[in-house]
């Protein structure tokens, strides 16, 4: 256990050292990052997000971001601090995933491919806020299959503070709490600290809201694979409806299933909600690679997964107008869709079987 932790935290670090070299933007031709272009908005002159400067992610992602520019006394110190920021929370995600591996008794070459090898980590883990907010969600379920309620509830807020979207899983793991009472408590804290957070920057500034939350909702289309039936900015809007009706028919699919594992049922309420977002940016496959390691299984069409969303932004800054429907980064954007539906299929077919399964069981 303790050689393969040991193999586990130097390949990620291998990874996330090369993961800084390609995004540094002391670099003449760098690899796009957010993080670098957060530096540029108003962090450089130490303006306080939500007060000062409008900021589009949650308040956990905007003090992280203040912390680090606060830190750095330029870009690159800027950049560096964000990157040591980033890596703690990548060596929790590893050490939760190795534990949790272990406890299983799966392979610890599935911590190696997903989380140390994946092309996604490499391009991606120094991007956004992805990879913190992945941490904090596996270590949330973690805590909460262990038993330890409250503070999984706590981490489950602190993720919604850095991501929001795993609020959207808050249904699916209460019902795996046993107890109207416990449910209430672990409901109570998850949103309590979200909601005092959002509330106190709300009264400091009314803008708030708008500025961080709503921003996404105005946002067009990027990276969808139905990006093809609407390739007109007019038709966006019957797009986004499309998008809701995509989620809650997916999302109800999942909810019926009885007694599914924890770990694959978060997964498959991820994979639906990318596949129905009218916005998926390539970092957010980071979500996922850990669930793929929990689960032990290696699915042919991620290779394919993996190959595309990377296409995606090595080709992104290569052609007129990336968000063409017909433009590289959009077919590759399709098919990352295409692989990541079989995968998602396979895992729901897979728990829909153990459901029957042990129906039968009971009725035998």
């Amino acid at each position: 256990m303790q050689a393969y932790r040991k193999i586990a935290y130097s390949a990620a670090t291998a990874s996330f050292l090369l993961s800084y070299i390609i995004h540094n933007p002391t670099l003449s031709n760098p690899i796009y990052s957010d993080i670098v272009s957060f530096w540029y908005r108003g962090f450089d002159l130490l303006r306080v997000p939500y007060i000062e400067v409008g900021f589009e992610y949650p308040p956990i992602a905007g003090f992280l971001t203040y912390l680090a520019a606060f830190l750095g006394s330029n870009v690159l110190s800027y950049y560096t601090v964000f990157s040591l920021i980033i890596l703690a929370f990548y060596l929790i995600l590893i050490e939760v995933v190795v534990r949790i591996c272990a406890e299983r008794n799966i392979g610890f070459e599935h911590v190696l491919i997903f989380l140390c090898l994946s092309p996604s980590m490499i391009l991606y883990s120094i991007y956004n806020f992805d990879l913190i907010f992945a941490s904090l969600l596996v270590a949330s379920i973690y805590l909460l299959e262990r038993g330890r309620l409250s503070s999984s509830a706590l981490t489950f807020s602190l993720a919604a503070l850095v991501k929001l979207v795993n609020l959207i899983a808050l249904p699916f793991i209460l019902t795996r709490i046993r107890g109207l009472r416990q449910q209430i408590k672990y409901l109570a804290i998850s949103l309590s600290l979200f909601g005092a957070v959002n509330a106190i920057l709300w009264i400091m500034n009314p803008a708030f809201i708008d500025e961080t939350y709503f921003y996404h909702v105005r946002w067009g289309l990027e990276n969808a694979w139905f990006l093809i039936l609407f390739p007109d900015q007019e038709s966006w809007g019957v797009a986004k409806l499309f998008s809701i009706i995509l989620l809650v028919y997916g999302l109800l699919k999942i909810y019926v299933l009885d007694k599914v594992e924890s770990f694959s049922q978060v997964f498959m309420v991820l994979a639906v909600f990318l596949l129905s977002s009218y916005v998926f940016t390539p970092q957010m496959v980071l979500w996922l690679l850990p669930f793929l390691a929990i689960m032990g299984r290696i699915p042919i069409p991620y290779f394919a997964l993996e190959l595309s969303n990377a296409a995606i932004i090595l080709l992104w800054f290569e052609v007129q107008n990336p968000l063409e429907p017909w433009s590289p980064p959009q077919l590759f954007a399709l098919l990352r869709a295409i692989t990541l539906f079989m995968i998602l299929l396979e895992v729901y077919l897979d728990s829909r079987r153990v459901m029957v399964d042990r129906a039968a069981e009971r009725a035998s």
